[in-house]
């Protein structure tokens, strides 16, 4: 029986795939790919491509990254109508997703709606927050600690009350509002314990780890992460 795949590909370096990711990629019909603007290149494509078979139907599809809710409702429905079909034909199809496809990605949106309608799996991938530290030798918890995981375009009280109240924090969808993460950072007390990464494992990547006196010039990269271990100094 047909089936649909989401398949996490991780941060960005296609070696980070999982064995189950690859063979899968090998093995379906038809591809899905993210596309953050019409007509643009999809990173999570790029991740993968090295493993895709030549004669792989690939269907690139816009999700926008507006605030307009009602067009990315319209979006996930159509290409969850889509994928649908082309189960229902008798395709495999998969899905590519940045990281962890249960973290904070578009394409929980579109397999819940899919779910009653055919059958799904979820492939995980390597998580951006969980590829910086082991590529930075930098723990995240230990022992009793718990870990936070903080996406800064949520309230600003709420980010105080975190950074006040623990001590281990991921904090992701920074990069609107660096200058305030940093501003926060400072004031708990916690920015000589931060490490701050941009394109975590992509060819552009770049990594701070002196945040009290890094200066933001101009815009950072959306795929931009900070880790706090407050047990740690990055200095």
């Amino acid at each position: 029986m047909a089936k649909f795949y989401g398949i996490g590909t991780g941060p960005g370096d296609s070696s980070l795939l999982t064995v189950k990711a690859v063979d899968t990629l090998r093995n379906i019909d038809i591809l899905y790919t993210p596309e953050a603007k019409k007509g643009g290149d999809s990173l999570a494509l790029s991740i993968v491509k090295k493993y895709l078979p030549e004669d792989l139907e690939i269907k690139s599809r816009h999700f926008p990254m507006s605030n307009d809710s009602v067009e990315k409702v319209q979006v996930w429905n159509n290409v969850s109508e889509e994928i649908v079909s082309d189960v229902k034909s008798g395709k495999d199809v998969g899905f590519v997703t940045l990281g962890d496809p249960m973290i904070y990605s578009t394409y929980v949106y579109v397999m819940e709606r899919l779910m009653e309608d055919i059958e799904v799996e979820t492939i995980p991938g390597i998580s951006s927050f969980s590829n910086i530290a082991s590529n930075h030798n930098y723990p995240l918890v230990m022992d009793t600690d718990p870990l936070m995981v903080i996406p800064c375009t949520m309230e600003e009280e709420k980010i105080d009350e975190a950074l006040e109240k623990y001590d281990c924090f991921v904090l992701m969808k920074v990069y609107k509002r660096i200058n305030t993460i940093l501003e926060k950072l400072e004031k708990h007390d916690l920015i000589d314990h931060a490490i701050l990464v941009s394109n975590s494992s992509q060819e552009e990547e770049e990594v701070i780890t002196n945040l009290r006196d890094y200066k933001i010039d101009e815009k950072i990269s959306y795929f931009s992460t900070i880790l706090v271990n407050k047990n740690r100094n990055t200095r």
